[in-house]
């Protein structure tokens, strides 16, 4: 079985407990604005055009519209973009192979479990010294389910630690493979109101709060975050929402506050899609403190926020 995967982050800490890798799975089933992981958004394999490598030796074209048949012009970028958003691209990835600068790449790779398994051992040692272990995110990694329980089952079975960041928009079948093996669910929480949530991630949170429900009262270990997005939670009547949530679950191992930031804006561009997050400001110290104040004050769950 093979998971695609956009990244392997080694000596990782913020994704749970201790030292950790986190893989970046592709694929979610959520389209938030102002997502800091675009590459990982479509379930398929994408291109990524780096300007600052390119030479415009317009080789990637060349080869594009000899195997496809494509009439991509004017430039390596065009063709980024034609690639993701027209069926007609087979994915062939020449492009790619005949780059000689590497300008042109893809976002992602297809890894079997023999080939993930000796690279997420491989700090064993570090996992063990600080209570680690390895972090599956995304994207939402539930999508890739069925392979990717065959992977943890292989971690169990050698004494690492899992954990899975999800933001919960998936069938319960998906949950329900991995919860005995999972240690820690690293949940996502971005808006209660349903039309904010609708709005905001084009879709629905009725699975995502009974997914977290329900894997609550199976025992499951789970660590919520909220993303702080100006203009979309950082008021008080939806902190007030979604502390009406947490308190209806006083044994979650705690609550972390993630401050939006801007550093995707070049993932977008390589990748040619529009950030509709470019121009929003990402919250300052004070609003901060009187966020993570003002929940504080809600619940009795351990709250941290990032960037205080």
């Amino acid at each position: 079985m093979k998971l695609l995967i956009t990244n392997i982050q080694r000596t990782s800490f913020h994704d749970g407990p201790g030292i950790r890798t986190t893989v970046f799975l592709k694929g979610c089933s959520l389209r938030c604005f102002w997502c800091h992981n675009p590459e990982t958004l479509s379930t398929s394999n994408e291109l990524r055009y780096i300007s600052s490598r390119c030479i415009h030796c317009e080789m990637c074209m060349a080869v594009c519209r000899k195997i496809s048949g494509l009439n991509i012009l004017y430039s390596p970028e065009n063709l980024v973009e034609y690639a993701r958003t027209h069926e007609t691209c087979i994915e062939c990835f020449q492009c790619v192979k005949y780059c000689p600068t590497q300008a042109i790449v893809p976002t992602a790779k297809w890894y079997r479990e023999d080939e993930l398994l000796p690279i997420l051992l491989a700090d064993r040692d570090y996992y063990e010294i600080s209570k680690g272990g390895v972090t599956f995110s995304g994207g939402e990694p539930l999508l890739q389910w069925k392979s990717l329980y065959s992977v943890i089952n292989l971690l169990k079975n050698n004494g690492i630690s899992i954990a899975i960041d999800t933001a919960g928009n998936v069938p319960w079948e998906a949950f329900e493979k991995v919860l005995e093996k999972t240690d820690l669910f690293l949940y996502d929480l971005k808006a209660i109101s349903p039309e904010l949530h609708r709005k905001v991630t084009g879709s629905s949170n009725e699975l995502i709060l009974k997914n977290l429900e329900n894997l609550y009262w199976k025992g499951a270990a789970i660590r919520v975050r909220i993303p702080l997005i100006p203009g979309v939670n950082t008021c008080p009547d939806e902190q007030e929402k979604i502390a009406e949530i947490l308190v209806r679950y006083p044994k979650l191992d705690g609550v972390e506050l993630i401050p939006f930031h801007r550093t995707a804006l070049s993932k977008y561009r390589q990748l040619g899609m529009n950030y509709q997050a470019a121009e929003l400001e990402p919250p300052d110290c004070q609003m901060l403190r009187q966020i993570e104040e003002r929940i504080k004050q809600r619940i009795s769950i351990p709250v941290i926020c990032r960037g205080l």
